[in-house]
């Protein structure tokens, strides 16, 4: 199945005054993949984009957009379209067994990882060629990279970007490894709630963290999508935990007894679905200096989803490999590893990977460390939140003070 087709041969031209253009064959469209073929066509590339499905399947993966996201989904042009058919809310009620933690107001966007990447890939241009076909080998070299298709044959890109996730495939073609971080980093749960109650209107999304070590959870949000309210659990639990059957059999009974409190504040809501789970082990790529091929979002390296970093991970790499690098690469010939290299070893890129790789850590020692000096962090960090969220609503609450000249000066 072909979205559209151009002739796969066609030379690369550009118009006198405007950047030079490649063609780049981009594998995977996910997430990932979707949103550097956008931003690479609207640059005036010529993009293959490759993947197995022409619809992406439901996945339990990114289900909503937020801070430094959201300003870098506007920067790469398509926060608009999605955020017309997200759910937008800013009231967040934090809480930590049965007391009110503080209050948030901050914008986030509720949706679907599949609705997101759908909306996405209809971004793309007409003249990008969306192949709907099994990358069978890679030959990468320092001007060209040949893509050995299933059912259309090869393919001779400038540019190979491989978004492909955590598999390893065709990764191994190429000589590139993985090295695991943490093995079994964290195992989040989703699943679908009915509409809400009347105690869940008194705020739009409710984060409930663990009280304890001993549960192994970090926290519980509820949030809204397209009517409904949606549930992310993040835990840290062993894989073999008993819990974990339990919980897939009566959700929402088995989080009343693990987060005392709950029902208080969103009443009784009901599972319509069944409970999906993600087991993510922390890794990142190694061997990744070859000629041709660049690796971004999981590709490179995974993230842990109770810290919140994979989607500013995915969408700074999108930014900095499509509007900052490539755009100097087409500048003079070949594609050799000096100039991949520049990508792995960008200033922003490496922070943002750190950043996640820290946090992650940070958030597991966080919820399961029972040692005296996490367990006086937790009661700090809990406390420090209450009296600033106390303050904050004071604030709030009071009118807005306008000083009079001569306190202005």
């Amino acid at each position: 199945m072909v979205a559209h087709m151009a002739p796969a041969d066609r030379e690369t031209t550009s118009t006198p005054g405007m950047p030079k253009s490649a063609h780049i064959a981009i594998i995977g469209a996910g997430l990932s993949g979707s949103l550097a073929a956008v931003v690479l066509a609207r640059a005036g590339h010529r993009i293959t984009l490759i993947d197995k499905h022409a619809i992406c399947p439901k996945q339990f993966r990114v289900e909503k957009i937020a801070g430094r996201q959201i300003d870098l989904m506007r920067k790469l042009g398509l926060l608009g379209p999605v955020a017309d058919e997200a759910t937008l809310f800013r009231d967040i009620l934090n809480v930590r067994a049965g007391r009110v933690v503080d209050r948030t107001q901050a914008p986030h966007l509720g949706i679907l990882y599949e609705d997101i990447v759908r909306i996405v890939r209809a971004q793309l241009p007409p003249f990008v060629d969306f192949l709907i076909d099994d990358v069978r080998d890679i030959e990468t070299g320092p001007q060209t990279q040949n893509v050995s298709l299933a059912n259309h044959g090869p393919i001779t890109a400038d540019l190979v970007i491989m978004a492909t996730g955590m598999a390893d495939s065709l990764r191994h073609k190429v000589g590139i490894g993985r090295r695991v971080i943490t093995e079994k980093q964290s195992i989040s749960f989703g699943f679908t709630l009915t509409p809400r109650t009347e105690r869940a209107s008194a705020f739009q999304a409710i984060t409930y963290y663990g009280a304890g070590a001993s549960n192994r959870i970090d926290y519980l949000n509820i949030f809204p999508i397209a009517g409904l309210q949606r549930a992310n659990l993040f835990t840290f639990l062993d894989q073999d935990d008993p819990w974990i059957r339990e919980l897939r059999r009566d959700p929402m009974t088995e989080l009343h007894n693990a987060l005392p409190g709950l029902a208080d504040f969103v009443g009784k809501m009901e599972p319509i679905d069944r409970v999906q789970s993600w087991v993510m082990n922390l890794s990142v790529a190694e061997s990744v200096d070859q000629d041709g091929i660049v690796l971004i979002g999981d590709a490179f390296q995974t993230s842990c989803p109770a810290a919140g970093t994979g989607v500013t991970r995915l969408l700074t790499d999108i930014d900095r490999l499509c509007n900052v690098l490539i755009p100097r690469w087409v500048e003079t010939p070949g594609m050799g590893k000096e100039k991949i290299k520049q990508f792995y070893s960008d200033p922003v890129k490496q922070a943002t990977d750190s950043e996640a790789l820290h946090m992650a850590g940070y958030r597991r020692s966080f919820t399961i460390d029972r040692s005296l000096r996490w367990q006086f962090h937790r009661q700090q960090h809990f406390a420090r939140r209450r009296i600033a969220g106390y303050f904050n609503q004071t604030t709030r609450a009071r009118p807005l003070a306008v000083p009079n000249q001569a306190e202005a000066g």
